[in-house]
């Protein structure tokens, strides 16, 4: 084994290829994460007065109306709403469309307003509409008895971390006239994914987050999160509700948000308190793929920019790889070429986990860093696996399926 200084031409072009790609790949991918981390701090320094109950009490904003969308147990809907009923915001109303029969949801209705006589509104889905997506049925009749300037359409198996998640949202509009849409986020439990995979669910779920946030904070929103979303009432009957989309089982948080929302009336919360956890126990798996699933089949109605972008960042990780393991194993046994590919490989995988696990923090969410540069590397792969395994059920995106 040598260090000859004195290398091909051709080796010195594929290192530039490698150093070239890294800079593509981190400005496409990870900017938008390095604005999620600077906007999530900022974010959390403006409102720590919200966050500490001694402090001054923030600009008083418009009435909200809390849509929940209910599938959880009466035991459970019943712990939940005591967690939503002490959430310190002025002014809110809390709207139930809980998914059972007239006859289960009367009963419940009677028990549960008797507890909050003021601000609960229960009702329920009516039999008969197996052919409408069940949830933008939920949501059009929540809104219309809501009585708020503001929805927040969220579901009961979420956990509110804090009583200061519904100030935290509404504060944007109190702040600014103009804001009409404030993203929140939420994730799945972790701990609830299994098997071998479950570390790369959580990493696919987070990034595809941060896809989609880094978006908005650039003033290209694409998607919501319907678990953790707020919107002037206003809107969705202007863009008469769901109507676009009655043919699709889903669209309600990225067809729909995409429709109502430009650069300037969209807000992202990103501070910790804010963020909502989606509890679906056992069932963790299934729903991270049947989520993955919906918004890649809604994905194709949406503007290809965000997912092009995606790519080349996906792309460009490859041709780093690809061109500096070239770069080092082809003038072995000199081991100059080697040293310098595995300092630009060091670098860029570095800088990734780095500006990752920052964003990722933000977002309350963690990968095993060592995996991170493998994981990225596969996801692209996995997504076309994935998208090829399940294109036979794409007539259930369909509600006349």
């Amino acid at each position: 084994m040598i260090f000859d200084f004195n290398i091909p031409v051709y080796i010195w072009i594929l290192a530039g290829i490698a150093v070239l790609a890294a800079i593509v790949a981190l400005k496409a991918r990870f900017l938008p994460m390095l604005k999620i981390v600077r906007t999530a701090d900022e974010q959390t320094d403006d409102y720590a007065h919200i966050i500490n109950p001694e402090a001054e009490h923030p600009a008083k904003g418009p009435k909200v109306s809390v849509v929940v969308y209910a599938y959880t147990c009466e035991e459970k809907l019943t712990e939940y709403l005591s967690t939503l009923m002490s959430q310190d915001y002025h002014d809110f109303e809390v709207v139930v469309v809980n998914e059972g029969n007239n006859e289960v949801t009367a009963g419940l209705a009677e028990r549960l307003t008797s507890l909050y006589p003021d601000k609960l509104y229960v009702t329920f889905i009516p039999p008969g509409s197996h052919n409408l997506s069940r949830r933008k049925l939920a949501l059009t009749l929540g809104i219309k008895a809501a009585k708020g300037e503001v929805v927040l359409t969220t579901t009961s198996n979420c956990i509110i971390p804090s009583s200061s998640w519904l100030t935290l949202m509404m504060t944007p509009f109190a702040e600014n006239s103009y804001t009409d849409i404030v993203l929140g986020v939420s994730h799945i439990d972790p701990s609830q994914f299994s098997g071998p995979a479950k570390w790369y669910r959580e990493f696919d779920n987070t990034l595809t987050s941060m896809q989609w946030i880094g978006a908005s904070l650039n003033g290209r929103t694409f998607r919501g999160d319907g678990h953790n979303l707020a919107y002037r009432r206003k809107l969705f009957f202007e863009q008469k509700g769901y109507s676009k989309t009655i043919h699709l089982m889903h669209g309600d948080d990225d067809l729909f948000i995409y429709d109502i929302a430009d650069d300037i009336n969209t807000e992202v919360m990103l501070v910790k308190e804010s963020i909502l956890t989606v509890d679906w126990g056992e069932a963790a798996n299934r729903m991270h793929a049947d989520l993955k699933e919906r918004y890649q089949f809604t994905s194709t109605f949406l503007p290809s920019l965000p997912f092009l972008r995606e790519g080349l960042g996906s792309s460009m990780q490859w041709l780093v790889t690809a061109s500096a393991v070239a770069a080092a194993l082809i003038p072995l046994p000199n081991l100059f070429p080697a040293s310098m590919a595995l300092v630009i490989l060091l670098a860029f995988n570095i800088t990734e986990i780095v500006v990752y696990e920052k964003a990722a923090h933000r977002l309350d969410a963690s990968t095993p860093w060592v995996l991170l540069p493998l994981y990225m590397l596969w996801r692209p792969l996995g997504n076309l696996i994935f998208r090829l395994r399940h294109r036979p059920h794409r007539k259930k995106n369909f509600t006349f399926a």
